[in-house]
């Protein structure tokens, strides 16, 4: 960071306070490049602070689970404790057991990565991924940060 001088600016939140995106994106000159990583509200608020600037390269990197679309209410049940969990249409199946005190490491939670590969006993995934291939679903395979169970389904996963 030395070689960037007075260029780099550290800004933590719990000193700080959460920025908005115009004050993250500073005078933003024609020809920038800007990179954000974070949750999907302040990809939101810088996309739409540059919405009318086409001389701005904006790349960007979702830290959450996108939102569920279309999704129905489920159960499933945990292989190792019995315990059974109410997946609401709108959280995503490893939210709800996290919610549940359910430990399930995971990584990106967005699909991407497979840290949340996890083998279904019983029920039928409704796969919402591009990651898995057919041979891994057709094994019982399905990613829980971003699947589903399919309509009318109740899983029980090996955790």
């Amino acid at each position: 960071m030395n070689r960037f001088g007075d260029r780099i600016q550290i800004r933590t939140d719990d000193v700080g306070g959460l920025p908005t995106a115009t004050e993250l994106l500073g005078d933003c000159t024609d020809g920038t490049a800007v990179y954000a990583c974070g949750p999907a509200p302040l990809l939101t608020a810088i996309r739409s602070e540059l919405v009318d600037r086409d001389n701005v390269e904006l790349h960007f990197e979702r830290f959450a689970a996108p939102p569920v679309v279309d999704g129905k209410e489920f159960t499933v049940s945990v292989a190792s404790t019995g315990e059974t969990v109410h997946v609401g249409a709108d959280e995503t199946l490893l939210s709800a057991l996290n919610r549940a005190g359910v430990h399930a490491s995971y990584s990106c939670q967005q699909g991407f990565c497979g840290t949340r590969r996890t083998r279904v006993l019983d029920g039928t995934a409704e796969h919402r991924d591009t990651l898995l291939t057919e041979p891994e679903r057709d094994n019982g395979m399905m990613l829980i940060c971003i699947s589903r169970a399919a309509e009318g389904s109740h899983l029980t996963l090996d955790l």
